[in-house]
């Protein structure tokens, strides 16, 4: 039977767990203000101290086989989706902050460990399957892990964080896209992760079974870690604004899936758009039947266009540079781009939507082509 007073080192632990957890929310925001500040400071000292407590009435070592996979997951998503935001942002982005990431990868810790601590304290459970609900839990650990280890390799290859247009290329290609798209990858940051990935599943695994199968405690404890469990689920996945959809990549997911969703309602709203769209085309018109015809170049960047760069070593834009000496053509040198990839760019240069608006939405938004027919042009 263990003692239900918890040692000084869990207490510490639970100490160090908060101060470090809250230095890194400071260090890896921008712009935040003292409220949101001083309200972390309360918010982090309940996760951190669920994150050690299970392990802490049980007993469980924090350098042991159960407790040290559990941390390691929940350290990867206290850490991935805020560092790298950061250090791709910070120079362009004047306030930003994830305190929830923090938030769940502490609770993540106590999580994993209170559910271990329930399935360690039942005698009903026959050893196999006291084997088996760990080695499941570890795979559940190692997947959960993933997803920051996914993000960390992103990185390294492309220099940047997930960002939406990243994740919109995740949702929108098929699949014979994905696999061009990881044969066109390094082999090494391939193969590379895999193995990773392989290597922390495995190592997850064999931690799993070396761990105890039954342990003595305390029934406070087994009541305490059973309502650790019950309350972290629920404040994880259910009630109006759970926890794991809040955090940074998942959010990230779910926007852009929402986003192909109301995109999916632009071709429904047509007809009620160009019921309440009014035009009046422009006069003079043509003397004769004329033909307009729209060029767009995209996936392009100023900085590396002659034309709009005149101090850029190379001629990159040979017909273009003729073209701005030309009366008859217009320049605009200081044209920009609405968004930083090409969909979400387009959508606002060709409709209404745009990013000054917010209460505008894309699928709601007459677009150049319903303003071509409503003033009787063929499109």
């Amino acid at each position: 039977m263990q003692d239900f007073a918890i040692r000084p080192v869990y207490l510490l632990a639970m100490a160090v767990f908060y101060v470090l957890s809250y230095l890194f929310y400071v260090k890896a925001s921008h712009g935040l203000g003292h409220k949101a500040e001083y309200l972390q400071l309360r918010r982090f000292v309940p996760c951190a101290v669920l994150s050690v407590l299970p392990a802490a009435l049980a007993g469980l070592p924090l350098t042991g086989s159960l407790f040290v996979p559990a941390f390691l997951t929940g350290l990867g998503w206290i850490t991935a989706y805020p560092l790298l935001y950061f250090i791709t942002n910070h120079k362009v982005s004047s306030d930003f902050g994830f305190h929830l990431d923090v938030v769940f990868g502490l609770y993540l810790t106590g999580w994993f460990t209170s559910f271990q601590v329930l399935v360690l304290s039942a005698p009903f459970l026959p050893r196999a399957a006291v084997t088996v609900l760990l080695v499941l839990t570890a795979l559940l650990e190692a997947a959960f892990l993933a997803v920051p280890l996914l993000q960390f390799a992103y990185y390294a290859v492309y220099g940047t964080c997930v960002n939406d247009g990243a994740m919109m290329l995740l949702q929108e290609t098929n699949y014979n896209e994905i696999i061009e798209f990881f044969k066109s990858m390094p082999k090494k940051a391939v193969f590379g992760t895999a193995a990773l990935l392989v290597m922390v599943a495995a190592a997850f695994c064999g931690a799993a079974v070396t761990a105890p199968r039954f342990i003595r405690v305390n029934p406070v404890t087994v009541v305490l870690a059973a309502g650790t469990f019950l309350f972290l689920t629920s404040y994880f996945f259910c009630g109006r604004k759970p926890l794991f959809p809040r955090t940074g990549i998942v959010e990230l997911y779910l926007d852009v899936k929402d986003y192909f969703r109301t995109t999916k309602l632009y071709a429904d709203s047509r007809a009620e758009i160009l019921k309440d769209l009014h035009v009046t085309p422009a006069r003079p018109g043509f003397a004769k039947p004329s033909s307009i015809v729209l060029v767009i170049g995209e996936s392009e960047s100023r900085d590396y266009m002659k034309a709009f760069t005149e101090d850029y070593p190379e001629e990159t834009t040979p017909w273009l540079s003729r073209c701005k000496q030309d009366d008859h053509y217009i320049l605009f040198p200081h044209a920009y781009a609405s968004a930083d990839q090409t969909v979400t760019s387009l959508e606002r240069a060709l409709t209404e939507f745009n990013q000054y608006d917010e209460g505008t939405k894309f699928y709601t938004s007459a677009s150049i082509v319903d303003i071509a027919h409503k003033a009787g042009y063929r499109v």
